[in-house]
């Protein structure tokens, strides 16, 4: 990290350790706590990897209880670098050692160019496979901040086979970066990159040069800082 890039960080990191006491992130940790509790008997905790999943995975860890059941789908290498998602189960192992089961599925078209072009098919074997482990209620890291759909789905959603829950629903993005800095909760490392690029409010964790997220750039902004996985031949 350059000179620049360094004083551009610790700005930043200094700026939501500020927003930490602030913003009153340990009252909401509180409240989420309290609130996922009804839900973890049955329940299963889904981790994607990214800030958002990876910050409610370490509070109910480390306030509610350890030995959780967490799962996590693996895209594949044509939609996320290895190199990404050795960061992800990682970062998962670190947070979550004394996890009770960890369950990781991977796409079974993860590993050709079809992934980054059929995306319903991903959507068709992902739900299949949630609605596969038996669990009646799925925690999910999904904020209402984050898009006016998520908003309008509330904080428990109904759905046929099972209920989803969001327990950091009311968490804005200043308070999931103050709590990861002040926590030291592990992310993958692109995320630094993303945001000094995209800005700290816009990041997030999507599928990499998958046609799905054209329409936000994805494709053009992984070309850039993912310029080489970008061609099919190089899932490795």
């Amino acid at each position: 990290m350059s000179k620049v890039d360094k004083e551009w960080f610790e700005k930043w990191r200094e700026y939501f350790l500020t927003w930490y006491d602030e913003g009153g992130v340990d009252e909401k940790v509180r409240e989420a706590v309290e609130f996922s509790k009804p839900y973890l008997n049955e329940g299963v905790i889904s981790v994607s990897g990214g800030k958002d999943s990876m910050t409610m995975l370490h509070i109910i860890v480390n306030n509610c209880r350890r030995d959780i059941e967490i799962f996590h789908w693996d895209h594949g290498p044509a939609l996320m670098p290895r190199e990404v998602e050795n960061e992800i189960i990682r970062g998962i192992l670190t947070v979550a050692s004394n996890a009770k089961k960890i369950i990781i599925r991977k796409y079974s078209l993860g590993d050709s160019e079809r992934a980054r072009v059929d995306w319903k098919l991903w959507y068709e074997e992902f739900f299949n496979t949630l609605r596969s482990l038996n669990y009646k209620y799925h925690l999910l890291g999904i904020r209402a901040e984050e898009s006016s759909r998520r908003e309008a789905r509330g904080r428990v959603v109904h759905r046929k086979h099972w209920v989803e829950v969001h327990p950091i629903y009311y968490f804005t993005w200043r308070d999931i970066w103050s709590y990861i800095f002040k926590h030291n909760v592990p992310i993958p490392s692109f995320y630094y990159k993303y945001a000094k690029l995209l800005g700290w409010d816009k990041v997030r964790l999507v599928t990499f040069f998958d046609r799905e997220f054209e329409k936000y750039g994805s494709t053009q902004v992984n070309g850039v800082l993912m310029w080489r996985w970008r061609r099919g031949d190089l899932f490795a």
